[in-house]
């Protein structure tokens, strides 16, 4: 077997690598179904809501307090309070979301109500503002409400209406009839010329509705109108308020690549600089400290071959882990979003991560023949990881800030673009810079990328200098100094 083809196999076939491997492709791909599957176009809610019903129960006035969510699903632990007269009555949501509680207002057929309700978030109870209900006549229950834009669980790009039906003692239900079209509609209209039909539905207290709209209908807006049994529209069900039924908007390349830095170029910026710095520790660094290289030089091997052999087959095994990353993330967004990432752009995300690991890895084996000691060579790794890799984010702006330049002057964008080059972690940044015209941690600046010299050639060249010149130095202590 050739001295290559013996170096490959017994890299890719280490423990440490095998398993570095299976993580990074692991949590690449993790990340991306994570990024793909939860992804919307607008951030949903997590402000729970309030709807209220009633109905009359001898003297009393039964108000009916249902919680939901953004999805139109039950909330529970909801505290919902009214005051009336002057005094306040409460009721908390259980796990169907409703919280009944009976107000004594005797004969009277008009109250005015104030309700507010109150949820924890993050361990804090959070009250809303009061507002105020007006019942014009509490020996009519409040029968069929229409709540508009509820987010559709299944299609976080479509919303619908969610139905809510309080009767006689809390019945549910008599067949309904719902229609939703044109919001420049009449109601009469509506019905007639409706988008979506949904013909005699009862038996429920809670209905949520989600029309099948398209991404053609995205422009439109929509209004309901319900009809009971014999096509009387029912009270209050009709609005002039409209709302859209989806955001929906095709999916573009853009999005797709911040996607994939927001997501899958975070792990791989860190474990990748770990599979390269350890991966060299331990197949070349250790050896050759510890005098193992020397037994090995003793056959037919010259030095040259031995690290070039060794540093090919780490470089190889860098390849495959962000290779098999970019093929897997790629399919898992190709099947959320019906669409793969541009070629360009995979070719960018290969090279990028290629070269911050090769650049690493050679980093490591320059210092092999610097460093007399295992321990030595073990420390200047895990040196060379913290500092130029895990704070090289950090570090540029704590400098910045005690140089005491303005974050937003041209002066602090040189600042970190100079930072950038001169690590490999920041390798990745650059690039990303260069795709979405976003620089910075943590309060990122559009700037204009050519402007400030990061360019397709440059970056090239940044990262082809960055893998030769160290290993070139290696290399050179290797054939000629040991």
């Amino acid at each position: 077997m050739k001295p290559i083809e013996y170096e490959i196999k017994r890299t890719l076939t280490s423990k440490f690598v095998i398993i570095m491997m299976i993580a990074i492709v692991g949590l690449a791909s993790l990340l991306s179904y994570e990024s793909a599957s939860t992804f919307s176009p607008l951030p949903i809610s997590s402000t729970p809501h309030v709807n209220y019903g009633y109905y009359a129960s001898g003297t009393d006035l039964v108000m009916v307090g249902y919680a939901h969510n953004a999805f139109g699903q039950p909330v529970s632990g909801i505290t919902a309070y009214y005051q009336y007269n002057g005094t306040f009555y409460s009721a908390r949501t259980v796990s169907n979301g409703f919280a009944n509680v009976s107000i004594p207002i005797g004969t009277s057929h008009k109250v005015t109500l104030n309700v507010n309700y109150t949820y924890s978030a993050l361990k804090k109870t959070v009250s809303t503002h009061q507002t105020s209900i007006t019942i014009p006549n509490t020996t009519i229950p409040s029968g069929l409400e229409i709540i508009p834009g509820i987010v559709d669980p299944s299609n976080t790009t479509r919303f619908g209406y969610e139905l809510m039906y309080v009767g006689t003692a809390g019945s549910t239900a008599p067949p309904i009839n719902f229609y939703v079209g044109n919001s420049t509609f009449s109601p009469s209209q509506i019905i007639s010329n409706s988008s979506f039909r949904y013909p005699s539905i009862s038996g429920f207290n809670i209905k949520n509705i989600y029309p099948s709209v398209t991404y053609a209908d995205h422009n439109n807006t929509y209004s309901a109108v319900a009809t009971n049994s014999t096509g009387s529209i029912i009270p209050r069900t009709y609005s002039p308020e409209s709302s859209p039924l989806t955001d929906y908007s095709p999916m573009t390349q853009s999005e797709l690549q911040s996607l994939v830095f927001s997501g899958t170029s975070q792990i791989m910026g860190l474990l990748i600089p770990i599979l390269a710095v350890f991966a060299a520790y331990l197949t070349y660094g250790k050896d050759r400290t510890s005098g193992v290289l020397e037994s090995v030089l003793k056959r037919p091997v010259t030095r040259g071959s031995l690290i070039a052999s060794r540093f090919t087959s780490n470089a190889i095994s860098i390849f495959i882990a962000v290779g098999l990353s970019m093929i897997f993330s790629d399919l898992i967004i190709n099947h959320y979003f019906g669409m793969y990432l541009s070629t360009a752009f995979s070719l960018y995300f290969v090279w990028t991560y290629l070269v911050e690991g090769v650049a690493f890895l050679a980093i490591i084996y320059m210092f092999s023949h610097i460093a007399k000691s295992q321990g030595a060579v073990l420390g200047a790794a895990i040196g060379i990881f913290v500092v130029m890799d895990l704070f090289w984010s950090i570090i540029p702006l704590a400098i910045l800030s005690a140089l005491k330049i303005a974050s937003s002057s041209a002066t602090y964008v040189y600042g970190l673009i100079a930072f950038d080059y001169a690590s490999p972690s920041g390798y990745s940044s650059l690039v990303q810079t260069m795709f979405t015209d976003k620089i910075g941690l943590i309060s990122a600046q559009t700037i204009e990328p050519t402007a400030f010299g990061i360019v397709a050639p440059i970056l090239i060249i940044a990262g082809i200098l960055w893998m030769i010149i160290p290993f070139s130095i290696s290399f050179v202590l290797a054939k000629y100094r040991d």
